[in-house]
Order: structure tokens, then C-alpha cells, then sequence
């Protein structure tokens, strides 16, 4: 019961998200202006092919 009622959640919060997180692709001070603009956090996704 207890794990039908974990994956009925886990399955259930996608849904109740309010809107998708916007990203900016290679433009840092676009990106600051406008997290400034709204007053939220600047989330910066990096990677490396090694």
C-alpha cells in the first residue's frame, strides 16, 4: 500500500508544477537581467564531454 501511495505521488507532481523552467542558452547577462527583473535565482546547467 505504502509504495502505491509513494508512486502515485511521485507520478503526481509533474502534473501540479505551475510552468516550465525558461532557459537561456548562451547569454549570462540576459539571463541576470531578467532573474533580476523577476526577483528569482539564476540556475546555470554546465557540462564537460570528459
Amino acid at each position: 500500500m505504502r509504495k502505491l501511495l509513494l508512486i502515485l505521488l511521485l507520478t503526481a507532481v509533474p502534473v501540479l508544477a505551475k510552468e516550465v523552467l525558461p532557459f537561456i542558452d548562451n547569454d549570462y547577462s540576459k539571463a541576470l537581467a531578467e532573474a533580476k527583473r523577476k526577483n528569482v535565482p539564476v540556475f546555470v546547467d554546465a557540462w564537460a564531454p570528459w
